[in-house]
């Protein structure tokens, strides 16, 4: 069964909410900053019940030894992905999987017309399926059926390299990274399609910082809660 997840900055009050928010799974924004003390995150991060996986940094100067830390990170923590933008995989695959050739990266869509879209799902190694994305910039905002039928046509091709999942709340025409429960509709026939396919791992409520409270996070998990129940045989 698939996970849902919450994305932080490694810090301890974020694990300290996300527990309390009933969550089971936990994405890691990092940085090179952080990554410079990527021991003590994971000492901090052994502490607590969680799945991880790792957000490799978005940009700037990754030195070797960042990079190394990054590795140890996911190693110790025995995460499920690394999800990595396509320039810094162009940029870092190589290193990385020298570190560890078992690495799972998962290159994420972006700004990408369908053309390029399925040319990323085509040619990536590994996949990072952001919905939000496939909806704002490559489907720009076409009905609800038209998005279902898209990742129904995705996952029947890649479910086999799909590694990780983001998964916000988003409405044509809103604000990106809202809570997944702001669009229960769109996320259950998500996860739905997901399960179907025998995908295990992480779905993120990927939210901004004013969104990161215990109660946006409680709603998350309780709309979760109603779709495993869903999915649950009743007795007869």
């Amino acid at each position: 069964m698939l996970t849902l997840s919450t994305k932080f900055k490694p810090h301890q009050p974020a694990f300290e909410t996300a527990l309390a928010a009933g969550f089971q799974a936990v994405e890691f924004w990092l940085d090179a900053e952080l990554l410079a003390h990527a021991d003590e995150i994971a000492d901090l991060a052994n502490n607590y019940p969680f799945r991880y996986a790792l957000h490799f940094p978005n940009g700037g100067s990754i030195s070797d030894n960042a990079l190394r830390s990054a590795v140890t990170l996911y190693r110790r923590l025995n995460c499920t992905a690394m999800v990595i933008h396509q320039p810094m995989f162009d940029r870092h695959q190589a290193a990385l999987l020298k570190l560890d050739p078992e690495l799972d990266l998962a290159i994420e869509n972006h700004v990408l017309e369908l053309d390029r879209f399925e040319q990323w799902a085509e040619c990536s190694p590994g996949l990072t399926l952001d919905v939000e994305h496939l909806w704002k910039f490559t489907l720009h905002n076409a009905p609800f059926a038209t998005l279902i039928g898209h990742v129904e046509r995705f996952l029947e091709k890649y479910a086999g390299k799909l590694q990780h999942v983001h998964l916000p709340g988003y409405q044509p025409g809103g604000e990106e990274h809202q809570p997944v429960h702001y669009n229960e509709e769109m996320a259950t026939e998500v996860m739905t399609r997901l399960a179907d396919h025998g995908f295990t791992k992480l779905v993120v409520s990927e939210l901004d910082s004013p969104f990161q409270s215990l109660e946006y996070l409680k709603e998350d998990v309780e709309m979760f809660d109603r779709w495993k129940k869903s999915r649950t045989p009743t007795a007869s």
